[in-house]
């Protein structure tokens, strides 16, 4: 029986050999003349005293070790996945590579539900690629049935959860429904970019009975490694299959990687797990206090590092915060979001001088 990544891919990409690097080919010796590599490599000072001394050398072709701890921590929450696991530079460059793998420029469709994360329509109009627009719902949540009647004709379907910049959860019961009718005919990929400051219970769970469920997840959030660019695709085999034909040759640099398995050791999953509560703390006083304002309107809930406000109607907060040299994200260019601002949790010095800058608006 075919899998529906089988069904999806275009002829192109089913018939591309992938790209086979020197590392990929792999190989055993103990003289390596096979990548056009400097055999010897020049010193430039703090950069050798690094815990790798053969930067002259390319990288493996992906960093097994990077995904599998990463796979690992996934599956303490979870059991074991029958998923695949891919490193990818940040959430993404699998946004990018999910399109470019099942949809054929000029013909394909996507599904978005805005307001959510940008890059999924700038991936896909990049590629030619049709974006279809389901907005969410007044409560910020799935129009489910609309969304149904768009399935037959869309490759895939992009849903963020927790929602940025809107700072909510989907109902898991939502995305089992579109899960189910979806079956045959749309890859589902869930972006949980900002799950670990989420009590909502993680897709992952729903992996090993839906096949063409994926899930992209990052370091950049609550790690706090947003620099090193890395994050992950899990898929099952038969959508991996596929994505695996497109990724670049070396596409992790070795520091990369060397900072992310320290971030996935024990002491590190401790030290992240210790600055998530600790954040999540901070952003439930910072709304506590917002919500004494009466410049504020609404306080979405949120359950990322960030809070969505809704100012009374005319009021231009963003700009105010601006001249006060605090950078907050405007979010009126969404016509759900009119009169929106998007405010990054920071430490708790700063979420009070926010607070205090906003209690001083005029």
């Amino acid at each position: 029986m075919k899998s529906l990544a089988s069904t999806l891919v275009p002829s192109a990409v089913e018939k591309l050999v992938p790209y086979q690097s020197a590392r990929r080919l792999g190989g055993s010796g103990h003289i390596w003349l096979n990548a056009n590599e400097l055999e010897t490599c020049a010193q430039y000072g703090d950069l050798s005293k690094g815990s790798n001394d053969h930067y002259n050398r390319y990288p493996d072709f992906l960093p097994q070790d990077t995904a599998q701890a990463y796979l690992a921590y996934c599956e303490q929450g979870v059991g074991k996945l029958n998923s695949e696991i891919v490193t990818v530079r940040g959430a993404d460059e699998a946004i990018d590579l999910l399109i470019r793998t099942f949809c054929t420029p000029g013909n394909d469709q996507i599904i978005i539900c805005p307001p959510t994360y940008g890059m999924y329509e700038f991936c896909a109009d990049s590629f030619a690629v049709t974006t279809n627009k389901i907005p969410l719902l007044d409560n910020f949540q799935l129009n489910v049935e609309e969304i149904k009647t768009q399935l037959p004709t869309s490759s895939l379907l992009f849903l963020c959860s927790p929602n940025n910049p809107t700072g909510n959860s989907i109902n898991q019961a939502d995305i089992i429904e579109l899960l189910e009718a979806s079956k045959t005919s749309t890859l589902v990929v869930i972006d949980e970019a900002y799950i670990e400051f989420s009590a909502h219970q993680s897709a992952l769970h729903l992996m090993n009975k839906y096949p063409h469920l994926i899930v992209i997840r990052t370091l950049s959030k609550a790690f706090g490694l947003a620099a090193i660019r890395c994050g992950f695709l899990l898929a099952d085999s038969s959508v991996m299959a596929y994505v695996n034909r497109l990724i670049p040759p070396y596409p992790i640099a070795d520091p990369t990687a060397e900072i992310a398995l320290k971030a996935l050791s024990d002491s590190g999953l401790q030290a992240m797990s210790k600055q998530t509560a600790e954040l999540v703390e901070v952003r439930d006083w910072f709304k506590s206090e917002l919500q004494q304002l009466n410049i504020v309107e609404t306080i979405y809930s949120s359950q990322t590092n960030f809070i969505l406000i809704k100012f009374n109607q005319g009021l231009n907060v963003f700009d105010y915060l601006v001249k006060q040299g605090i950078i907050a994200r405007n979010q009126a260019h969404e016509a759900a979001l009119s009169d929106c601002v998007r405010i990054t949790i920071g430490s708790k010095q700063s979420m009070l001088e926010t607070l205090n800058t906003l209690k001083h608006f005029q």
